[in-house]
């Protein structure tokens, strides 16, 4: 993995989370990938990826602005951290969210993704 491959792929996320768009996100992910996201289940495979993205993000996110603040490498593995925004239409919400995600890269792709992430909270 070299830093322009993990680059355009942090970036591939983010435009698929700012456009809320499923199929996508899934492009930077192995068939096994996992994702795991410390308030939810973890997401085991694509589909399961794609669903996770369709419930959390298709249905309950809005407004989304996704800004990349640093990429690093270690071998097979990428960290990223960067800043987002969003409605969160579910609980009426403005979230301002710092998020760090540990990828780990099998064939190009990411195959296991686990975030952490402090966020504020403001009702709309």
């Amino acid at each position: 993995m070299t830093q322009e491959k993990a680059l355009e792929l942090i970036t591939t996320y983010g435009k698929a989370w700012e456009t809320r768009d499923p199929e996508l996100i899934v492009t930077i992910f192995t068939e096994d990938a996992t994702y795991d996201d410390p308030r939810e289940p973890e997401n085991i495979g694509r589909d399961a990826i794609k669903e996770y993205w369709i419930t959390k993000v298709i249905r309950e996110q809005s407004d989304i602005k996704f800004e990349i603040k640093h990429v690093w490498l270690d071998g097979d593995t990428v960290i990223a951290e960067w800043h987002a925004t969003f409605k969160d239409t579910k609980r009426n919400l403005f979230i301002d969210m710092t998020e760090v995600a540990i990828f780990t890269v099998k064939d190009g792709k990411f195959s296991s993704l686990r975030e952490y992430y402090k966020n504020t909270k403001t009702i709309l």
